[in-house]
């Protein structure tokens, strides 16, 4: 299965591990699953580091990404420009950009999404298939 995590899955994932579900901790150490990292998320996490309105406990941005990618095996999915125009395409069920984006990835690669967000929920009929 490819899973595609999100923004506060990803944090959690490196930082704090107790946050995740039983079912979202299982899945990301199954060996058979693939567990890749938006960049949508990457832009996240710097934007919202850099306004002050994410803690990282004195981790860099970048370094975060290092980790991810280099010591836990997460793979990097990157932002294409077709998906990027299709942006509008998106259903504004959830008020953040940044999550429209994610599910539109997800929805497009056939990824699940893991997520705690309770508003994803609404976006199953649009094709996602979440995992938490």
């Amino acid at each position: 299965m490819n899973l595609l995590l999100d923004t506060h899955v990803l944090i959690w994932a490196i930082m704090d591990t107790s946050k995740l579900s039983p079912t979202a901790r299982f899945h990301l150490v199954e060996s058979e699953n693939k567990v890749y990292v938006s960049a949508v998320s990457l832009w996240e996490i710097a934007i919202k580091h850099a306004l002050g309105k994410l803690d990282l406990k004195g981790v860099a941005p970048a370094d975060l990404v290092t980790y991810a990618t280099d010591e836990v095996g997460f793979n990097l999915l990157d932002l294409n420009s077709r998906l990027a125009a299709e942006y509008g395409h998106v259903p504004a069920l959830h008020p953040d950009p940044f999550d429209r984006m994610l599910i539109h990835q997800a929805v497009s690669g056939g990824f699940y999404l893991v997520s705690a967000d309770r508003k994803f929920k609404e976006y199953k009929s649009y094709g996602l298939k979440l995992v938490w």
